[in-house]
């Protein structure tokens, strides 16, 4: 009695690609050319601020130093600065990059201190039209500990308006 059944599912394999073939072999490879478009979608797009960052980031890496995994990204207001935390450690030394494909556009990097207090770095900053502009901040913290990296621009193309900018945002430590 249970080889009965276990026949049935044989036949029923055998006669599958038959089926699919007359009944719906299109709309299966529809169903997977969609699935296949939806994960091109949801792959990351990089973007001409991304590209411009770990570019000059790229830089400093000749000098012996690391890009960081991950990155941040958005657009940046008139005044409307974005802080992103880090945990930076004593005896390393950081570069922050951010860049944006707005020619022209002033971004100023700042680095604080747990309490607030602006931290001494070096500053570098390179704008030429038609390649966006790129800034970055130089720190070698004293101690280990929580700091705030500040990040402000605008847009000063866009005249009284002045819109959103987009941005990208790496660093890299030795």
């Amino acid at each position: 009695m249970k080889l009965i059944p276990l026949m049935m599912k044989h036949r029923f394999l055998l006669l599958l690609p038959t089926i699919l073939l007359l009944h719906g072999f299109s709309g299966i490879m529809m169903a997977q050319e969609t699935v296949a478009s939806a994960q091109k979608v949801m792959e990351p797009i990089p973007t001409e601020a991304r590209r411009l960052a770990l570019e000059t980031a790229g830089a400093f890496e000749n000098d012996g130093f690391r890009i960081r995994d991950g990155e941040w990204s958005g657009t940046l207001s008139k005044g409307a600065p974005l802080f992103l935390q880090v945990t930076l450690f004593a005896g390393e030394h950081y570069w922050f990059v951010a860049a944006s494909p707005v020619s022209g556009a002033p971004l100023h990097l700042m680095v604080y201190d747990a309490s607030g207090k602006p931290v001494k770095t070096e500053l570098w900053q390179h704008a030429i039209k038609g390649e966006g502009t790129r800034s970055a901040a130089g720190v070698a913290p004293t101690q280990s500990g929580k700091y705030f990296i500040g990040l402000d621009g605008m847009n000063p193309t866009s005249g009284s308006s002045e819109r959103p900018i987009d941005f990208s945002l790496v660093y890299c430590y030795k």
